[in-house]
């Protein structure tokens, strides 16, 4: 299993110290690469060769249906092999008009990605299982698309995070480990990997045995530097994924 951080998580260290150190942070805390959001305005060859001296592998990307094709050229030069939707708004979900739009442009981005063998999915977050419903079920089943589920998400949204990992199947591609603290999680530091409240040697033991080859370390607000967080979540998830 690949153990990735989910850059997103480092928009603040980015934009204080610039992509290069954000990218040599996650190298030395030991990871084996990244997921994108954005490419900080580097040309595709350019964050390829930072990606190169800095030994990371370009896992995946979130990035929205209507816009993959004109990201196309990072996929391709950086050889990501997973795209994730990251966010539909719950109007989309609830208007039909508008739900039919999504499916059509997710379908012409599937068809573009797999062409390049690349797998296309969604990223859930709590909004999708509001009122007792299960959108992200019903995109991904719809769309004919994979899962990449948000086990911090899942906890918010009311949802046992294995037993949701469970129902994906075959679906289910990658998991962000993203670790919540007791009380209003949402509102609150995530703790480091494994301090929290949600069982994550379960998570990571579910997520073997679906075969799912890629767990991304997200953080939404760090409750300590950057570094160590990083290192010390690192540790935890290479002891819970042996």
């Amino acid at each position: 299993m690949k153990l990735a951080v989910q850059l997103y998580s480092l928009r603040v260290f980015a934009e204080k110290n610039g992509p290069e150190e954000m990218l040599k942070l996650v190298s030395e805390a030991g990871y084996d690469g990244v997921e994108f959001a954005g490419f900080y305005g580097k040309a595709p060859a350019e964050m390829k060769k930072l990606l190169e001296k800095y030994h990371l592998q370009a896992l995946s990307a979130h990035i929205g249906a209507a816009a993959i094709a004109e990201n196309l050229p990072y996929i391709d030069e950086l050889g990501i092999r997973y795209v994730f939707i990251p966010w539909v708004a719950t109007e989309t979900f609830a208007d039909k008009e508008k739900y039919a739009e999504l499916l059509a442009s997710t379908a012409e981005a599937k068809a573009l990605l797999e062409k390049r063998g690349i797998v296309l999915g969604y990223h859930n977050h709590a909004h999708e299982f509001a009122g007792g419903g299960d959108y992200m079920k019903q995109f991904v089943e719809d769309a004919h698309i994979a899962a990449e589920t948000d086990v911090f998400w899942l906890h918010v949204g009311g949802k046992d995070p294995v037993s949701y990992m469970k129902g994906m199947g075959e679906k289910l591609k990658a998991v962000h480990i993203k670790e919540a603290a007791a009380g209003d999680a949402a509102a609150l530091d995530q703790p480091v990997v494994g301090e929290g409240v949600i069982d994550m040697p379960a998570v990571f033991a579910q997520a073997k045995a679906q075969g799912v080859e890629l767990a991304v370390l997200e953080v939404e607000k760090f409750p300590c530097g950057e570094k160590e967080y990083l290192k010390k979540s690192l540790q935890n998830m290479r002891r819970f994924a042996k």
